[in-house]
């Protein structure tokens, strides 16, 4: 069965780049999914124009069609698109998600889906409203090696109990060497490491920690520490613990002004331990697991070609073309979870931003 999908991009920035890149490739591949780029929403003809050329979004590789550049509100009414992808700062995802809800679209909207719970909610309850599917980009939770290192450890347990989660994103940005209105390092455009980068190791930690999702979720408890920079008013740098019910811990970090282990998540059981790595520590394509003498019990690695957003894409291909309005991987709840959570960490650093 062949499922089409008509999109808007809403955004030509870098993400959305790196998220058209997987639909071209897939339609290219011709696979069941038909994803149709209709629209790129952008404040400028030429940048809009110059984004379709650059991610070769051709006729050939689009089913026939050449996406239109429209103004965000050209793109919101356009008949011809019934999805949209957001891929802009995440200081406008709420006005610009419930925009596409209210004019008879499903959404897809990058992470963080807004700066706090409130205005998530918010979203949820306009995408209800309407009957629209909504979810949050939460892309990690969509790969083929995420799904593969939870049965090899929850259901086969190949390396016995799990304990402890060690999980980073982190980078050295050269932070002072950017203009201060850099989304990195503006307040205006809610910066700081937290929601930008933080939300991935606070991912992982649901993922790898707990087998059940939002209103179902295992409970736990946080601590955290965020050091906000004098200058900026926002986190460059974030370390937060984790503690589960069960006892499982998770110590999560996030920076801005240093560069990473390479090995950005450690899972540790009693058996042996799980080391994920990747360019990009979002991207979760490649595992490995060893036993407790350091022997490789298990590899796996992702070599399909695509960046990885195809998975989440197809995803809501699925739940669209059933008639569902939100998805069971990445439901609104779990969205509102990690929401709270962050909301949680910036009270208790005493950072607000200006939605709150």
């Amino acid at each position: 069965m062949t499922i089409t999908l008509n999109w808007a991009i809403l955004g030509a920035g870098n993400i959305a780049a790196q998220f058209v890149y997987d639909l071209v490739l897939n339609n290219q591949r011709q696979t069941e999914y038909r994803h149709v780029v209709q629209s790129i929403g952008c404040s400028n003809q030429a940048r809009g124009s110059e984004f379709i050329k650059a991610n070769n979004i051709t006729s050939e590789n689009n089913y026939g069609v050449i996406p239109v550049v429209q103004s965000y509100q050209e793109l919101y009414k356009n008949p011809n698109v019934n999805v949209v992808y957001i891929g802009t700062p995440h200081v406008f995802h709420k006005e610009q998600a419930i925009e596409c809800l209210h004019n008879d679209k499903h959404v897809l909207c990058e992470k963080p889906i807004t700066v706090n719970e409130k205005d998530a909610q918010e979203i949820f309850t306009v995408a209800k409203k309407y009957n629209k599917f909504c979810m949050e980009a939460v892309w990690t939770r969509f790969f083929p090696a995420i799904q593969i290192v939870k049965q090899e450890i929850y259901q086969t347990k190949v390396i016995g109990e799990v304990h402890r989660l060690f999980a980073d994103l982190s980078y050295n940005g050269d932070v002072s060497s950017l203009p201060a209105s850099s989304r990195v390092r503006d307040r205006k455009l809610a910066a700081g490491s937290l929601l930008d980068i933080g939300i991935y190791p606070i991912t992982y930690a649901r993922i790898l920690l707990d087998d059940k999702v939002g209103d179902e979720h295992t409970s736990f408890k946080h601590k955290s520490f965020l050091t906000i920079d004098k200058e900026d008013q926002v986190d460059h740098l974030c370390s937060i613990l984790f503690q589960y019910k069960d006892g499982k811990q998770a110590v999560l970090t996030s920076s801005e002004l240093v560069d990473g282990p390479k090995a950005y998540v450690r899972l540790e059981c009693t058996g042996g331990w799980v080391e994920m790595y990747s360019d990009n520590p979002a991207r979760a394509n490649h595992f490995k697991i060893f036993d407790k003498t350091g022997g490789l019990v298990l590899e796996y690695k992702d070599d399909s070609g695509y960046n990885g957003f195809i998975y989440e894409a197809n995803a809501v291909a699925d739940d669209i073309n059933r008639g569902k309005i939100e998805n069971d991987v990445m439901p609104h709840k779990e969205t509102l979870l990690v929401m709270s959570v962050m909301d949680s960490i910036r009270k208790e650093n005493g950072l607000t931003y200006d939605q709150d």
